[in-house]
């Protein structure tokens, strides 16, 4: 029998037992945790991808959301990101790009055509009806209106993530010994595997794996196997400032979105919860002191009890080196713009999981180096579409979006490694500017792109072609007046629908 020793409760540790119970349930699963240690309430944020780990897990929304204050998400809104006029709203809507009014160059030449009709943040409507949900905020069944929406694979999640730790504690892990005891040290095999685990108390604690979730501390992965921490340097944020407020119109402020609002040092994020909002400032220490953070924090958001957090950006050298796997802030840590946290977390849950159940649980090293790859690999390519939210902003209106939206990931030196044989990201967005060799699936990078102004077919580009007949004007006009229509009769459809608070209290909040 394979047994298994998770270090650290929280989000992360609980998540790795319930999933390893549930797919493993011959397996002796063992969590012990610091009963000193104090998980860090926030709201989480989640991606679509969270919905394949509950499907593993076998749970549905009825289960588990009540108890968690969670609510909906469908969208990702980036505000004051390009200028900070009204119209400075832009969405990264979850689903696949929908092609039916055209392929990917047409937008461009409806926007340089009828520039009023289709400003930058009309792209994601183009592209994605599941935009209509997110502007109207409306949560519906899966019908013939939204095209392409699919309310399991399309809709994630917002809920307090110390909440669902607990959840899955109390309702999947029953068969995982659960010890509350505080890690002291460790003894090992001549191969410098970990053979035991020795508690405050002087209980021994032995297993085949062990998997770190004890957060950033990663009290194995690099306390005690010596897995240093690589800072990633680029990124911009080290610091934060979070808190919740209450509701003041529940029924309006209660989003089907996560929102990412640019402030002078970083953004502000807000997570709406079903009991509360959770607010949070990510800012960069080099441009502003805590106090003048707190104090733009507060201005913005009117929050009065607040908590200061200081990170790094980065990763172990290796996420499992031995016998012990680090998952989620043990691992490595990414600032939560693009909800980072839990993805990181559950996807490489999944990947561990389909390690060993694809070898029954007798891994040799090219299972663990292949693991390896795999998770240097996701976070890398995450990383990457994360700077380049910086990368692509207009903003030059103080010294911090001065300095950071004049880098760019791509020097020459790099570029050859970069482009040809890279992380996807990367070749994503180079490919997403080669008009020629345009995939069909651009991913998140394109909304990203245009809703800041930042377009592959110039203005210039535009007229050349238009004046060669290379787009004909007439089909343009066809185009325009068939997604007009069917914006006309979305929108008329989703008057009649349910806020999303109406949903949640109708279908969850009973």
């Amino acid at each position: 029998m394979v047994s298994i020793c998770i270090v650290g409760g929280g989000s992360s540790g609980w998540m790795t037992a319930a999933a390893f119970a549930k797919v493993f349930p011959h397996y002796n699963i063992k969590l012990i945790e610091d009963p000193n240690t104090k998980p860090l309430s926030v709201g989480e944020s989640t991606l679509g991808h969270f919905n394949r780990y509950l499907q593993m897990l076998g749970v549905k929304d009825k289960d588990w959301m009540k108890e968690c204050n969670a609510t909906y998400k469908l969208s990702i809104q980036f505000s004051n990101w390009k200028n900070g006029d009204s119209t400075d709203v832009f969405q990264y809507p979850f689903g696949d790009m929908d092609y039916s009014n055209g392929d990917f160059l047409t937008w461009y030449y409806l926007h340089y055509t009828w520039p009023q009709l289709f400003p930058d943040q009309t792209y994601c409507e183009f592209y994605n009806p599941i935009s209509y949900l997110a502007s109207t905020n409306k949560i519906v069944e899966n019908n013939d209106y939204i095209r392409n929406f699919n309310k399991q694979w399309d809709t994630s999640y917002h809920f307090d993530a110390t909440l669902f730790g607990g959840w899955l504690r109390d309702n999947l892990c029953q068969s995982v010994e659960h010890i509350k005891r505080r890690i002291i040290t460790q003894r090992f095999d001549e191969e410098g595997n970990v053979t035991a685990l020795v508690d405050d108390e002087g209980g021994e604690h032995k297993a085949d794996f062990y998997i770190d979730c004890s957060g950033f501390k990663s009290v194995l992965l690099e306390g005690t196997m010596g897995q240093d921490f690589i800072e990633f340097p680029n990124l911009p944020n080290d610091s934060a400032v979070v808190t919740h407020i209450p509701y003041k119109d529940k029924e309006k402020e209660m989003t089907n979105q996560t929102d990412g609002y640019a402030l002078d040092n970083g953004w502000c994020w807000t997570i709406p919860l079903w009991n509360s909002i959770g607010k949070g400032y990510v800012y960069s220490s080099e441009f502003a002191l805590p106090g003048i953070a707190e104090a733009e924090f507060r201005k913005h958001t009117g929050a009065r009890d607040v908590e200061h957090i200081k990170f790094k950006h980065g990763k172990r050298r290796l996420g499992w080196y031995k016998n012990v796997i680090g998952i989620g802030l043990s691992y490595g840590f990414l600032e939560p713009l693009e909800s980072t946290g839990l993805f990181t977390t559950h996807e490489n849950i999944q990947r561990l999981v389909e390690t060993f159940e694809r070898r029954q649980g007798h891994v040799t090293q090219i299972d663990i180096d292949g693991y390896n790859h795999a998770v240097h690999y996701e976070l890398e390519a995450m990383k990457e579409f994360v700077e380049m939210h910086y990368y692509l902003s207009p903003r030059i209106d103080t010294p911090y979006w001065r300095h950071y939206s004049n880098r760019s990931p791509l020097s020459y030196e790099e570029m050859f490694d970069k482009v040809v044989r890279s992380p996807r990201l990367y070749q994503e967005f180079i490919h997403c500017w080669n008009i020629a060799n345009a995939p069909k699936d651009l991913g998140g990078l394109p909304y990203i792109a245009a809703g800041m102004g930042y377009h592959p077919l110039t203005k210039t580009d535009y007229e050349y072609k238009m004046a060669r007949e290379e787009f004909s004007i007439g089909y343009l006009y066809e185009v325009k007046d068939r997604h007009f229509h069917y914006r006309k009769s979305v929108l008329k459809y989703l008057e009649k629908q349910p806020s999303h608070y109406e949903y949640l209290k109708k279908n969850i909040y009973v």
